[in-house]
């Protein structure tokens, strides 16, 4: 058998910006303070060993993160309370925390990190040693760690708040350290914070902005059920479902804003009975080059204990399909689970999941 794999840290730092930046408080928009926002989104990226390659990724992202902060300032600064309660950022180029560290084992042993986790996560993942203050790391916007390994690739742990960038926001600001990384000497898409503005889900236009927005621009569109209309339904009823309730959040959530509603009608409850289902396969994490080329998986370590989640992300190249990060049922229901999972497949080898 062989040895476990195990991460040494050799260093830990806090990256502020390579220039001047502003400073000063700045405003978060109701969509950035939204309750289920102020968590610390975790992912890792694993990059492949590139032939011949030369440079250091340590050296060469920690560069990149330091420029990168120029033009998307707020990461490097921390979340804080207006004397009215309400949460904002403190701009002090204060920094971000960066990890550097070396692992053990090839990518290959750990199967590219390839769910089930051959490593503990928290081994990729930027926490800082000794553990931060919890009060003081409630504050923090972003963290990296990169960590080598002995075929030479690498993987980059990001856990970045989720009050300051949706997920296409957040690969913005990664495609951009990737840029820099490649030499470029500033971001190709010119950062543009306007919380301010308020609009609908077209980030350019509705924003009035010329593309560069990176705040929160969606919101979580909730369908619900009792279980025995979910049991008896098809796949097809339930797919119908979800489309009628799409089809209504435009008026529901106009009545709410507007107060109409007394109670967010796609308030998320943190119960067994609520599974939050995400799609990242159009996000743009699977194209962030640092000079290595794309990664070869993007890991979510979004798994929450307070509810079941189901992340699509998009397939490895030798295995197509459909490829989903969940973690949705108790153990005692894992037979049953999988028990549905092989029924859905064989609908899917006769075509008719193909067909909705």
């Amino acid at each position: 058998m062989a040895p476990k794999a195990t991460v040494d840290r050799l260093s830990q730092t806090l990256v502020v910006p390579a220039g001047p930046t502003p400073t000063g408080p700045l405003r978060l928009s109701w969509l950035d303070r939204y309750p289920t926002q102020m968590a610390l989104m975790e992912v890792l990226d694993v990059y492949k060993p590139v032939r011949g390659m030369q440079k250091d990724p340590v050296k060469t992202i920690k560069h990149a993160v330091a420029e990168a902060l120029v033009h998307y300032f707020p990461y490097a600064g921390r979340l804080a309370k207006s004397m009215d309660g309400e949460v904002h950022v403190l701009c002090e180029g204060q920094g971000v925390w960066f990890i550097e560290a070396n692992a053990s084992c090839a990518l290959e042993d750990v199967h590219y990190l390839e769910y089930p986790l051959m490593m503990a996560k928290d081994e990729l993942s930027p926490h800082p040693r000794p553990r931060l203050d919890p009060f003081e790391e409630e504050k923090l916007i972003l963290l990296v760690q990169v960590t080598r390994f002995t075929c030479g690739g690498f993987v980059v742990g990001f856990r970045f708040r989720h009050a300051i960038a949706d997920g296409t926001g957040h690969r913005q600001f990664k495609t951009a350290i990737g840029e820099i990384a490649r030499g470029q000497d500033k971001p190709t898409i010119e950062a543009e914070w306007r919380r301010d503005a308020r609009g609908g889900a077209n980030r350019g236009a509705a924003w009035g902005t010329s593309g560069g927005f990176y705040g929160n621009c969606y919101y979580i569109m909730r369908v619900s059920a009792d279980s025995e209309r979910v049991v008896n339904s098809s796949i097809v009823e339930i797919v119908e479902m979800i489309k009628d309730g799409k089809k209504r959040l435009p008026l529901e959530f106009a009545k709410w804003a507007k107060g109409e509603l007394k109670v967010d009608p796609y308030q998320i409850t943190s119960d067994y009975n609520t599974l939050l289902v995400s799609d990242w396969t159009r996000l743009g994490f699977a194209e962030v080059d640092y000079g290595w080329g794309p990664p070869t998986n993007v890991v979510p370590l979004t798994n929450l204990d307070y509810i079941a989640t189901c992340i699509r992300v998009k397939p490895w190249a030798h295995k197509p399909g459909a490829r989903l990060i969940t973690q949705c049922v108790t153990a005692e229901s894992v037979t049953a689970f999988h028990e549905g999972m092989v029924a859905l497949d064989t609908l899917h080898q006769k075509g008719i999941l193909a067909r909705l």
